[in-house]
Parts: structure tokens; sequence; C-alpha cells
């Protein structure tokens, strides 16, 4: 009777193997998390910072590494060489380093596709099947590890291996978003990926005593995948005067015209965020007239005023230049904004504007004893996005606290007054309800049941006083702004309230978007 076959031993030391995997399984998971949130960098101009994008990229990547650590098991009971590890992360290099040129190739096509079904597609172009061929390193590294320690402590070694790729992956998530996306553009990041993947993949064969001969072509493809991936270039935006990454936006300024009629507009990812006329500092979008609503009292005047969300900085610019007394703040979360808000939209000639670089409800906390004539909510990405944490009953507890007895709050939301749109208005309104008694709609855009920008101007002190019953000139500016007053009878029945617990803003902007 023969002996049964003994497995297959690794070809080096049993030290050394299980160092290896180690330091492997530990990069592969600082990979993927890399990957993944640079990913959001790279997807955002085209498809927006949203909750959708950031679902469908999550989702594709859990899927393929769930059928990578299938895959991964799978391959190892059948190929006991170490060069199986090689063969993983040299796939994956080689994958990653395309992913530029892929991006370049597919994502502005995609980009006209629904706002679900193109991030969907454009990350399973993009990053499943690396996230598959990453998500099986770890299995397979579970294979080889044990063998290294004959298989007598395997439960040991699949938890020794689970850990590493744990920390990897917290190292790689701290790595990537408090210093490769500060510092570096997203593609010499996913460059930089791929590349300490192909090491990593050469290291595995030189583990596993592959010839150089074996090695130079799954080298050479590596080389030649990052050099086309460096030289491509995603189909540019016209007019574009500058353009940065930021933390948190992909920022782009767009000029058009000529003196003295150029116009200036900030793009945050996909999203014209506001504009002004280069040369008058002008606004040029219909709704930033809207801040003087406010003006529509007695004095008429604004002593002080507070901007959520900078736009392009037009607003409380004209608060300042109207009124050069006034102190006027504002509240942007990137910093990058408001140096191109000094830059390229007049800033620096406003010094009476103070700009704060910060989340809006942390800047209400420590501005406990402050108060404002005007707030005016605008940090909201178009109609794809509304941060959550800025829509709820809470906050806008936060904005009363912080007006003056006879200050107004003015929020500016992309949605219909009422129809199958207005979804989103009337949760806004019924949360608003709840804080402030008195609240009066504008329609800034076309018929009440399209999407435009709709208004909403609140207060403690009855409204109607203000533009009920007064007279004013044809084509001033407080006709024009009057006439869009949305009736009583035309606004939405009372929906849902949003609150620091329950809300549900994401899931009624995703039902607006797919109707």
């Amino acid at each position: 009777m023969s002996a049964a076959p003994s497995p297959a031993t690794p070809p080096r030391s049993n030290r050394a193997v299980r160092l290896f995997l180690g330091l492997v399984c530990f990069l592969a998971g600082a990979a993927i998390m890399v990957i993944e949130i640079s990913a959001f960098r790279l997807l955002a101009p085209y498809f927006g910072n949203t909750v959708f994008t950031s679902t469908a990229l999550i989702g594709v990547i859990l899927v393929a590494f769930s059928v990578g650590g299938y895959l991964g098991g799978w391959l190892a009971d059948r190929k006991m060489a170490l060069d199986l590890i090689g063969w993983l992360l040299a796939g994956a290099a080689v994958l990653t380093l395309f992913i530029p040129a892929l991006h370049a190739a597919f994502s502005l096509r995609l980009s006209a596709g629904g706002v679900i079904s193109g991030p969907v597609m454009i990350s399973l172009i993009l990053f499943s099947v690396p996230g598959v061929l990453l998500g099986a390193v770890s299995p397979a590294s579970v294979r080889f590890y044990s063998l290294a320690d004959k298989d007598s402590h395997i439960g040991a070694s699949a938890g020794t291996i689970s850990m590493l790729g744990s920390l990897g992956s917290f190292v790689g998530t701290f790595f990537s978003g408090f210093f490769l996306l500060p510092s570096f553009g997203v593609k010499s990041i996913f460059l930089a990926a791929g590349l300490v993947l192909l090491l990593l993949a050469a290291a595995a064969f030189v583990m596993a005593r592959n010839s150089l001969k074996q090695q130079l072509p799954i080298v050479l493809s590596g080389l030649l995948a990052g050099f086309i991936g460096w030289q491509s270039q995603p189909q540019a935006m016209k007019d574009v005067l500058y353009e940065h990454e930021s933390v948190y936006h992909h920022i782009r300024v767009l000029e058009n015209g000529e003196k003295p009629y150029r116009y200036r507009v900030l793009m945050l990812d996909s999203t014209q965020e506001g504009g002004m006329n280069a040369d008058s500092g002008e606004l040029t979008l219909p709704y930033q007239e809207y801040w003087k609503l406010a003006l529509l009292r007695e004095s008429e005047k604004v002593n002080s005023a507070l901007f959520i969300g900078a736009g392009a900085f037009g607003m409380p610019e004209n608060v300042s230049r109207d009124f050069p007394e006034a102190s006027v703040d504002v509240v942007e979360i990137d910093p990058q904004v408001i140096e191109v808000g000094k830059k390229f939209f007049k800033l620096d000639e406003h010094p009476k504007v103070k700009a704060h670089a910060a989340d809006a409800r942390r800047f209400l906390n420590l501005a406990a004893d402050k108060k404002w004539d005007l707030v005016f909510g605008d940090a909201y990405n178009g109609r794809h996005a509304i941060p959550s944490h800025l829509a709820t009953q809470e906050f806008f507890q936060q904005i009363a606290d912080h007006l003056t007895p006879d200050g107004v709050y003015i929020m500016n939301i992309i949605a219909s007054v009422n129809g199958p749109q207005s979804e989103l208005t009337a949760g806004i309104l019924s949360t608003l309800r709840n804080v402030f008694p008195h609240i009066q709609v504008f329609g800034a855009g076309g018929r009440p049941d399209q999407t435009q920008n709709v208004i909403l101007l609140c207060g403690r002190q009855d409204l109607r006083p203000r533009f009920m019953d007064r007279y004013f000139a044809k084509d001033s500016w407080q006709q024009r702004l009057t006439s869009r007053l949305i009736p009583t009878g035309q606004l939405p029945k009372p929906g849902i309230a949003f609150t620091d617990d329950h809300n549900p803003v994401d899931a009624i902007i995703a039902r607006g978007l797919l109707e």
C-alpha cells in the first residue's frame, strides 16, 4: 500500500513564509481601502458626491470581496503553490493601474445614465475585478500560513490573517483620509497602490522561486498599464479656469465671456454651486437674489448675516456691499472653497465677510452667544443630496436660537412646490413648522409642479405684513421676489418631520430622482 502524498510545503523557511504572508495581507487590506476611499473622489465629478454614489461603490466592492473570498479558498485547495498569491496580486495590480484609463474612457459616457445605474455600472467596470482578486488574497494566505505551521494551528492561522487584513484596512482608511487625499491627486494614488501591489506580486514569485523569465511578462504588463493610466486624461470640461481636488470636493471654476461680462461659475463635484459676474460681482443665478427677503421689513437693513454654505460667495458679498457696516459670516466646510473664493470670487475684497472653515452645526455650537438678523441656508449639493444633519428639527432649532427677535431664516432647496416631486418640500416644511410659527414659500423657477429653487422664509414674527397689502414698483426687486409667493392652498400636504433620530431625507431624494 503506497503512502498518501504529503501536502505541498512552501519553498522557503516557515518563518519567512509566515512573515511574508502577514505583510501581504496587511498591505492588501490597506490597498482595498485606499482604492475604495479614493474612488469616491474619482467618481464625484461625474456622478456627484451623494449617497447614491457611495452606496453603489461600497455595495459593488463588498460583493466583489465576498466573491474573492470564495475564489481564494477554492484556488488554494487546487494550487498549493505560493505563486498563487503572486498571480492574484499581479492581476489586482495591473487592473488597479488601469483604473485611471478606464475612468477616462467610461465615466463621462455613463454619467448621462440614471443616478443609481450610472454609479453601479462604473463601479462594476472599475473596481469589481480588482476587488475580487484582492478579496481572494486572505483566504488563500490562510491555507499557506497553516501549511507553514504544518497545519497544526489552522484556527490561529485564520485569526492571524484576518487580524492583519483588518489592521491593514484600518491603516489604509486613516492613511487615505488624513494624508493621501489631502496631499496627492487621485490618479497618483491609484498608480501608487497598483505599483505596491505589483512589487508584492514580484516578491511572491521570488518566494516561490519562479524564474526571472516567468516574472518578466507580469512586470512589463504592470508597467505598461501604469504608463497608460498615467497618460490617460478624462474628457475635459469646457471653459475650466481652475481645477483642484480637495478632501471634500472636486473643485472647478468655469469662466466664459469677455470683459465686462465674464461669468464665473463654481462647480463642486457635478453640481453648480453659485456664480457671479467676474468683473462687477453681480449675481448670475436668480435664487441668489432671495436673501433680500430679509429687507422686507420696516428697518430695511441687515446688521448681521450668516450664510451656511459659501456657494461662490456672491450673496454674502452683496450683503456686505449694500450694508458696509454689517457683520457677515460664512460657514463652509471645505477650506479649499474659501481659498477659491479669495482667488476667483472677490472674497478678499470684502474684509467684513468672514469665512469659517467648519461644519455648520459645530460652528453654531461654538458661537453660543452670537445672533444674526439673517441666516441663509444653502449647504446643499444641488438636487442630489442634502446633508441630513442640516435638515432636522434640532438643527433648525439651533438656527432659531441664533436669530435676533425680528430675524429670519431663509432656506434654499431644489424640489417642486407641489405634485409628484414635492415630497422633499413637504418634509422640510413640516420640520420647519415645528420650530418657526411663520413660514412663507417662494418658487424661484417655473410652475409649482416643476423642480426648481424653492425658497422658504421663516421667522418667529408674522411675515405676511412684509409683503401683503404693500405696493412695490413694477420691475423692482421687491416686485420680482414677492410675485413668486406660493399661496397656502398650493402648498403640499404635511409630510414627515425630520429629526436627528429619524431622517429619511436621502430616501426621499432618491425616490424623487428615480421618478
